[in-house]
């Protein structure tokens, strides 16, 4: 009876392992995600930083509170991000259940999405994909806001680095699309 027992017990504690590591591995980077020293991500998002996760990256997410663990599918590489504040919508800034396809986009806006730059023209979701959650708007600071928020406002301000100059995009309230850039690197 005990070893009956026992090895329900583990069977039981087997699938809910598995179930939950089913649970986790369902998502995907929703935006060029940019990693600091040490494999950190921070809600900020500096612009400046040495390496991104690329658009479409497949992830395991481990959530705990305001933070995360992402490890990369591909290469194993683990990183802790700072979401900002708890919760599925702090999370939803960084990830998708769903993969994000930009080959839908013309030429010119993949490229741009895969050099991390806006362009007049672009749409906010495209340039969201691009750049990711800017750390401002005019209304404050993003660490609290999600995604729904972010995309409402047409005014973005993204900190390039500490101490450095800020990237600013405008967009259109009517078609949401860039008017004006402030500080984009790459610009033509």
């Amino acid at each position: 009876m005990k070893k009956v027992f026992a090895v329900s017990l583990c069977l039981i504690m087997f699938m809910l392992a598995v179930g939950q590591a089913c649970a986790d591995d369902a998502y995907y980077a929703r935006c060029n995600i940019k990693v600091v020293k040490g494999n950190h991500i921070t809600w900020v998002n500096w612009q400046a930083a040495p390496y991104t996760i690329p658009v479409g990256t497949k992830l395991k997410v481990t959530r705990n509170g305001d933070t995360a663990t992402f490890v990369r599918e591909d290469n194993g590489e683990s990183y802790k991000v700072d979401l900002g504040a708890d919760g599925d919508a702090y999370l939803e800034k960084f990830v998708s259940t769903k993969p994000i396809n930009i080959s839908k986009f013309p030429k010119d806006v993949q490229s741009n999405i895969n050099k991390g730059i806006a362009k007049v023209g672009m749409t906010k979701e495209q340039v969201f994909i691009a750049m990711g959650a800017p750390s401002t708007l005019l209304s404050g600071r993003t660490e609290k806001m999600a995604l729904e928020e972010i995309m409402k406002s047409d005014n973005w301000i993204y900190s390039r680095r500490r101490f450095g100059k800020n990237i600013g995009i405008e967009f259109d309230p009517k078609t949401g699309k860039v008017t004006r850039t402030e500080g984009i690197w790459g610009k033509d």
